[in-house]
């Protein structure tokens, strides 16, 4: 039962996190319909950290699930 308890808790951290990626992801694309940022958004390394960005709000948000689970379950 206590495996569950944190299960449940860690997914929920995650699908929080895709929540967060997803309007973070929005206001992106609202930024770039204007003229002088459209152009700053486009290059390589600004879409490797925004990658590597998203990436880390996932896992902690999932990590932020689990150990509420944990404490949860204790």
């Amino acid at each position: 039962m206590r495996v569950w308890v944190v299960v449940w808790s860690a997914l929920s951290g995650a699908i929080l996190g895709i929540f967060i990626d997803a309007t973070l992801i929005g206001v992106a694309l609202l930024l770039s319909t204007l003229p002088g940022v459209a152009a700053r958004l486009n290059h390589r390394w600004v879409a490797t950290m925004a990658i590597a960005a998203l990436t880390a709000i996932l896992v902690t948000m999932t990590v932020l699930g689990y150990l509420e689970g944990r404490l949860k379950a204790a």
